[in-house]
């Protein structure tokens, strides 16, 4: 196990204080990596860095993202990754913590991301997932980007929240024009599809309309 040059409590308050200071990141949370579950047809962190033990996973507002960045989403999303995992890289080299930034664009059949950065999330502690399918943070709700970087380090874990964020209050099922989400399951191909079926975009109302987390400030 890799052993960090500073008390690891004392060393996981200053990371996070340094993560929190750079540009767009909201939040952020330290998932234990051996709790990963391989989602089907997937692959797991231990691909991007075979001794992995702690995931540094933090979060930014997409409004913000697209702000800074443009407006072409994934475009936009992946430089503000990119950017923010060569940062978290080199701060976390000037604790003598290695590290490795994640970002995976390939997808599974059942068209989830290979690597569940969802999952790291709701096991760092930033938010459990909704009906809509996604990350709903507690504070910013479900308008958030989700970042990871690995590291061989044992820093200490945070816990997935004890309870469930999502209000059961079916907006999300009601707004979504597709009927893509059900009560009890999302369709992906159907959401995947939206613009073929609607023959324009849907503007997203499943996290727009999201009462969950509405303080973007």
């Amino acid at each position: 196990m890799k052993e960090c040059s500073e008390d690891t409590d004392d060393l996981k308050a200053i990371i996070k204080r340094e993560i929190l200071a750079l540009d767009l990141v909201r939040d952020v949370g330290f998932a234990d990596v051996s709790q990963y579950r391989k989602v089907p047809g997937g692959s797991t962190p231990y691909e991007f860095l075979s001794d992995a033990k702690t995931a540094l996973v933090y979060i930014a507002l997409m409004d913000d993202i697209i702000n800074t960045y443009g407006t072409w989403y994934v475009v936009s999303l992946n430089n503000f990754l990119k950017k923010t995992n060569d940062r978290i890289v080199a701060l976390l080299r000037n604790h003598t913590v290695y590290s490795r930034g994640v970002i995976d664009e390939r997808i599974t059949d059942n068209l989830t991301g290979k690597i569940s950065f969802r999952q790291l999330a709701v096991l760092a502690g930033l938010g459990t997932i909704g009906k809509n399918a996604c990350l709903l943070h507690p504070v910013y709700g479900p308008n958030v980007a989700i970042g990871v970087v690995l590291t061989d380090s044992l820093i200490p874990h945070d816990t997935p929240l004890d309870k469930e964020i999502c209000l059961h209050c079916d907006i999300c099922v009601k707004e979504c024009q597709t009927k893509a989400i059900k009560d009890d399951f999302f369709d992906r191909y159907t959401c995947k599809n939206r613009r073929k079926i609607l023959g324009k975009g849907c503007g997203t109302p499943c996290i727009r309309c999201c009462p969950v987390g509405n303080n973007t400030e």
